[in-house]
């Protein structure tokens, strides 16, 4: 697919063309309201970008249970346990959406940053489940934002944490609030997860 600046002013303006009318990527900000194709448009074609735009278009493969992966990404810790969690979940049959095979650097435009913040969005409200990376001393920010969204949209939540640092207790092992969105059940393995999710 290919996709163009839809104007001059908003950097975040990308647009993909279907039988000649072109139509905003983020929905989400823009809306859904078609325009006809106009010539002197540019076209997006910095491999970054692109991959981002694309993930965005398809968050999850059609036809399988879609498994949002939350979580931390900010270490080599985080991305390989989000990673070897989610690779069990895609050999079982689940299509996961890893938010790390997108990577934000100093270097990314606005419209790349732009694109991971909204197919976040997009991907939690087309899950079925969320699977959540609670390890660390305290749950990360953006972990905790993904969990309140999952649960005011009403998805599965499955929370994950075999981080032995334990500043509560053995029943309430996260921030109270957060641990009370999901009745005080935090999993410490994939198989206690998985179990979970089929539950």
């Amino acid at each position: 697919m290919k996709y163009y600046l839809g104007n001059n002013t908003d950097p975040l303006f990308a647009v993909y063309v279907k039988n000649g009318t072109c139509y905003p990527v983020f929905a989400e900000k823009y809306g859904t309201d078609g325009f006809p194709f106009r010539p002197e448009m540019e076209e997006i074609k910095d491999p970054e970008t692109i991959a981002a735009l694309d993930k965005y278009m398809n968050p999850y493969e059609d036809g399988k249970t879609a498994v949002y992966m939350a979580g931390p990404l900010f270490n080599e810790g985080d991305r390989y346990t989000n990673q070897i969690n989610s690779d069990r979940l895609r050999e079982l049959g689940y299509t996961t959406f890893l938010p790390q095979e997108i990577v934000i650097t100093n270097k990314s435009s606005v419209l790349v940053k732009a694109a991971c913040f909204y197919m976040d969005l997009k991907a939690i409200r087309l899950s079925d489940c969320l699977v959540v990376n609670c390890n660390g001393i305290d749950i990360d920010s953006g972990t905790a934002a993904e969990i309140g969204l999952g649960y005011g949209l009403g998805k599965k939540l499955v929370l994950y944490k075999s981080d032995v640092r334990n500043y509560y207790n053995e029943t309430f092992r996260l921030n109270n609030f957060v641990s009370g969105l999901v009745d005080h059940r935090v999993y410490s393995t994939i198989d206690e997860v998985i179990a979970a999710m089929q539950a």
